[in-house]
């Protein structure tokens, strides 16, 4: 079975729900964060889609509290996710099936003030 590389973007505050020692080993204090991972890739009857990823993400990135991110399979709102460019509404949401060198950004909308 072959492995996923896909490229996250954490941008626009979303990179400080990123736990801080996987913010130090990418170099990044502040700022955007740009970080590549694998991931398996999964049965054709259950292919590893946008919500495998977003599952993982809450599981293995987020510090203190995941359902702040993604709670009961819904992303929270303020967070966009932009697929290879696109939208991810226009790309199936979470059903979106990975491919190999995807870049999925997600970009806080939520802004203090």
């Amino acid at each position: 079975m072959e492995d996923l590389n896909i490229t996250l973007k954490f941008s626009s505050g979303a990179e400080l729900m990123i736990k801080d020692e996987i913010r130090f080993e990418a170099g990044v204090k502040t700022g955007d964060l740009e970080l590549t991972r694998t991931l398996p890739v999964k049965t054709n009857d259950n292919p590893t889609n946008v919500k495998v990823l977003l599952e993982y993400i809450c599981a293995n990135l987020i510090k203190d509290k995941p359902e702040s991110f993604y709670q009961e399979e819904k992303l929270r709102p303020g967070i966009l996710v932009i697929i290879n460019g696109s939208d991810w509404e226009v790309e199936d949401g979470p059903e979106y099936k990975l491919q190999n060198n995807d870049v999925i950004e997600f970009i806080s909308t939520l802004h203090g003030g």
